[in-house]
Parts: C-alpha cells; sequence; structure tokens
C-alpha cells in the first residue's frame, strides 16, 4: 500500500498508513513579502491561529560544481546570549516536481542537524562552494504540521565580520515562507491544496505566491555569441 496523507480541514493534521516512514523528505512551499512596518498586523492575524517561537539565524548558501548543481543551506542560531552556536541545520534542496496544476512548489527537502567547530571546513570537504550568506531575525509560526516564517534579512559588509557596524538590511520588507513537510512517497495533492487555502487566509496582508525561482538557479549559463 502506498502512503497517504490526509490533511484535514479543522487541524490539518496528518494521517499516515501503518506502513509510512516518520523521516520527511518532501516540501510543499509558498512565499511572499510584507513591509516590516505592517509585520505587526500579520502577527495579529495569526495569533489567533499559531503557535510562535523565535528564531534568530545565520545562513550560508552553498553550491557544488555538480551539473545539475547541488543546493545546501546551512543555518545555526546567531549570537545567543552573546555565544555563536555550534549546532547547525543543513538542508538540502532538490529541483521542484514540474507539476503545472499543484498550487505549490513541491520539492525534495533533507534536513539533518550537525554540531560543528568549523562547519565550513566539512562543507568544503563535501565539494560545496559558498555562494552568499546572510542573517535572518523573525518568528516561526506552527498549526499542526504547516509552518509559517517571516523574518527580515541583513548581510554583512565583510565576510566572516558580524559586528554592527558590518551589517545591512536588505530590504524594507520581510520575507514571509509557508509549508508543510511530508514523507517522501506520500501524495503531495491534498497537502498542497490545504497549504493554498490556508495562504489565503493571509491576504490582502500578504500574497504568497508560487515563485519559479528555480528557473534562474538551476538554469546553464548561455554560451557566448560567436562574432
Amino acid at each position: 500500500m502506498d502512503n497517504v496523507v490526509d490533511v484535514d480541514e479543522e487541524g490539518n493534521q496528518q494521517k499516515l498508513s501503518a506502513n509510512s516512514t516518520p523521516y520527511q523528505t518532501q516540501e510543499c512551499v509558498l512565499y511572499g513579502s510584507i513591509f516590516v512596518k505592517n509585520v505587526p498586523d500579520l502577527e495579529r492575524r495569526l495569533a489567533g491561529l499559531w503557535i510562535r517561537a523565535a528564531k534568530n539565524s545565520m545562513s550560508t548558501k552553498c553550491r557544488s560544481a555538480l551539473e545539475p548543481p547541488v543546493h545546501q543551506i546551512l543555518r545555526r542560531r546567531f549570537r545567543t546570549e552573546h555565544q555563536i552556536q555550534n549546532y547547525w541545520q543543513l538542508k538540502y534542496i532538490g529541483v521542484p516536481e514540474p507539476d503545472q496544476k499543484c498550487p505549490t512548489i513541491v520539492r525534495k527537502e533533507i534536513s539533518s542537524l550537525v554540531h560543528s567547530q568549523d562547519m565550513m571546513t566539512y562543507a568544503k570537504s563535501l565539494g560545496l562552494r559558498m555562494d552568499y550568506e546572510y542573517i535572518t531575525q523573525g518568528k516561526l509560526w506552527t498549526k499542526g504540521n504547516i509552518k509559517i516564517l517571516h523574518s527580515t534579512l541583513t548581510r554583512t559588509l565583510r565576510a566572516g565580520t558580524y559586528d554592527s557596524s558590518s551589517l545591512k538590511s536588505m530590504s524594507d520588507s520581510a520575507l514571509v515562507e509557508i509549508s508543510i513537510s511530508l514523507p517522501e512517497s506520500a501524495e503531495y495533492m491534498p497537502a498542497a491544496k490545504s497549504l493554498r487555502d490556508f495562504a489565503d487566509q493571509l491576504m490582502p496582508l500578504v500574497n504568497m505566491e508560487k515563485i519559479d525561482y528555480w528557473k534562474k538557479m538551476f538554469s546553464t549559463p548561455a554560451a557566448p555569441a560567436r562574432r
């Protein structure tokens, strides 16, 4: 019997068949943005529905030299109580499913927790190189298996330097991400439709969209024109 995910309208909880794996390697996701000045309005909208938790992290985007490239995100809590933590989230992001009928992005996603005092050396040993890094500060809201994360993005003017004089805000808007994680062989369409329904409740404050970001990320550079 195939693994099946049933997402109910009330609690949005997964009901998995007996032989399903608890390890979640699929992700349905939507993206949006909201002006920072309007974030309190979004939080008030979410307050009656969601349980919140603080999130403040530094993220590094890496890729391999393989074709197609392997994309990894390294994330850790940043300067918690004046200490930099050595626990990292290592997140692999695959190429999204080419399903035009699905109302959300569906992609392979594998997350692991790693403890390392020199994570970048480990990443380099995997054949990864850093594309860019940024610092996020925001809140994570959850209800059942739905997660909403809103965060502001900050970059450092000098790599490896994170004092206040070296940090610069990237935008006057906050990034909003809403997602559901699923087992690998689960049918994703019911969860995707449920996620779309919840996302519509956030309008008109924020319009959550199925962004075709991968068309740029995974595109092959065009060969230079001959003269």
